[in-house]
């Protein structure tokens, strides 16, 4: 038997019922989520997205088909974990249906790694990763100021951990400046805000009046999911990569996290992170006093060797017999005094000696000196005759005695030995 559509059969008249589409998504839905109350679905992530109103969006698959997943964000807190591509993972939701699109989605309310010992793994697993870079290496930590200044803590801001952390320093050191930064500090988004405050006061210039001296990062106690965020590579690189030294107090004594292998110091407890962190007033006021005790034992010490030293002088020679000492003085001035004298009188006996032996030098060069022992000086024009030649006839010359001078006239010579010469009186 062949059945034919007839449209007599579907006029609107036969009373049957029409729903809008969005009618029935509405019901599908109704539907979906009363039978799907709440499930455990396990597959791999994919095309995970958080939007900026902190909603995520992803995919699960697995070899048989993939399913659209939503996760408000009041629900990702409880991820302890930050959710990447390819990660295997089991969500807690509720089956529903995306009315605009007529899209079947899980809406997940919560979401934890599958696989047995899983988080175990991931955590050896980066450890290693860490360890093998030198990360973990006691050469690269840095020490603690042993008088800060400046504190920094990175927490969350109504966390006990705070409060602990706050009322210690007051109590051990009040004298110093605590700057808190809360961030999360468990959920999805919880590595990204503690990393990015660690990086933030690590911005601060060194000359900078709020650049302060240490920093303590961490929480209190709670289960290995809710301080996961510590795990993370993010923070792990954060706290590496620090030039303000680090004390990392993630839960109580009997949990180690990655960021305590990376920090400059690891702290049981954020109490004793604080401890580590300030010196004990009372400590440094019994230090000090210490240090005055010292100083003063130096100082009545160094007394004690002056006064030995100032009657060792009272009681010398010297010192009881002042006159002698003062004769003595002026006995030794006199001899000074006189050597002194020797020495100058000396002097001025070799200068007198120098002295009259270049007068009598210069006296022997005397050009005066012939003329005082009868010769006379023939000159003409100013001149000094030197040869017989030079004495022509009629030539009118100066004749230089010692006492005067006189004019005369040369005249030829009568003979070989013999030369007229007349003069003018």
């Amino acid at each position: 038997m062949t059945n034919e559509w007839d449209p007599t059969e579907d006029s609107p008249d036969d009373g049957r019922i029409v729903r809008s589409v969005g009618e029935l998504t509405r019901e599908l839905r109704a539907t979906v989520e009363e039978a799907f109350t709440d499930v455990w679905v396990e597959g791999e992530l994919t095309n995970f997205k958080r939007a900026a109103s902190g909603h995520c969006y992803f995919t699960l698959k697995d070899a048989d088909g993939q399913m659209r997943c939503v996760m408000w964000r009041t629900n990702t807190r409880r991820v302890f974990f930050e959710p990447r591509d390819g990660m295997l993972v089991q969500i807690r939701a509720y089956a529903s249906l995306y009315e605009p699109r007529g899209e079947l989605q899980l809406v997940a309310r919560a979401m934890v790694l599958a696989g047995e010992g899983a988080l175990q793994q991931r955590f050896e697993a980066l450890k290693l990763k860490l360890d093998a870079e030198g990360l973990f290496d006691a050469e690269r930590k840095q020490l603690l100021p042993a008088y800060p200044e400046r504190i920094g803590v990175i927490t969350s801001g109504t966390g006990a951990a705070l409060h602990d952390i706050l009322s210690i320093v007051q109590r051990r050191f009040p004298q110093v400046e605590v700057f808190v930064c809360p961030v999360r500090v468990q959920g999805m988004g919880a590595a990204e805000q503690i990393a990015d405050a660690i990086e933030a006061f690590d911005a601060v210039p060194q000359d900078a009046p709020f650049r302060v001296d240490v920093l303590i990062t961490g929480r209190g106690g709670g289960a290995a999911e809710d301080l996961w965020a510590f795990n993370e590579e993010t923070v792990a690189r954060a706290i590496a990569a620090s030039t303000i030294p680090i004390i990392s107090a993630v839960g109580h004594e009997v949990d180690y996290s990655i960021s305590d292998f990376v920090a400059d110091v690891r702290a049981a407890t954020p109490s004793m992170a604080a401890e580590l962190a300030v010196p004990d007033r009372r400590e440094v006021l019994a230090h000090v006093m210490g240090l005055r005790e010292v100083a003063r034992q130096h100082l009545m010490q160094h007394l004690a060797e002056q006064q030995q030293q100032l009657q060792r002088w009272t009681t010398s020679y010297s010192f009881n017999r002042p006159r002698q000492r003062v004769l003595q003085e002026q006995q030794h001035l006199d001899d000074l005094q006189s050597r002194m004298r020797r020495a100058l009188q000396h002097r001025l006996q070799a200068q007198r000696q120098r002295i009259d032996s270049t007068t009598r030098h210069l006296a022997l060069l005397d050009p005066q000196r012939p003329l005082a022992q009868g010769y006379v000086r023939v000159e003409r024009d100013g001149k000094p005759l030197h040869s017989v030649h030079e004495a022509v006839p009629g030539t009118r010359v100066r004749l230089v005695f010692n006492d005067g001078v006189r004019q005369a006239s040369i005249e030829a010579a009568t003979s070989v030995d013999e030369q007229n010469v007349t003069h003018d009186v």
